[in-house]
């Protein structure tokens, strides 16, 4: 992608269900239809599938039940080299700085999101050094 965007990959169990360029340095992660009232100037909205297909049922319902609570949405957003994010949702979000490709551990421990609360997650500068 192009500075400024993001490149959104979300996984379910281990599948990719959704690639997304954002064209916006920011993002609102909802479940559900997009709001059709959003201005040019908000974050753009990218909708989480919907997890009818997993082959698992009780894992459908655990993971419709998690997607419900995600509103009123998950903002990322690029501010200069790095990247933040704000749970405003009460599902509790966690985050990792992911490992090199072929490893199967992250660099970071897993961190709790805090409830609206803007937290930065990612640094560039970090990571081009």
């Amino acid at each position: 992608p192009s500075p400024g965007a993001l490149d959104v990959t979300i996984m379910y169990k281990g599948r990719t269900v959704l690639q997304k360029v954002v064209g916006h340095p920011s993002c609102m992660f909802l479940y559900g239809p997009p709001d059709p009232a959003v201005r040019a100037t908000d974050p753009q909205q990218v909708a989480f599938p919907s997890p009818a297909e997993l082959p698992d049922q009780k894992q459908l319902r655990y993971t419709e039940e998690l997607l419900r609570h995600v509103a009123p949405g998950l903002q990322l957003e690029l501010r200069g080299p790095q990247l933040w994010a704000r749970r405003m949702g009460k599902c509790k979000v966690y985050w990792e700085v992911g490992g090199p490709p072929g490893s199967a551990s992250p660099s970071t421990p897993a961190c709790l999101l805090p409830r609206n609360c803007d937290t930065p997650i990612f640094d560039f500068r970090v990571f081009f050094r």
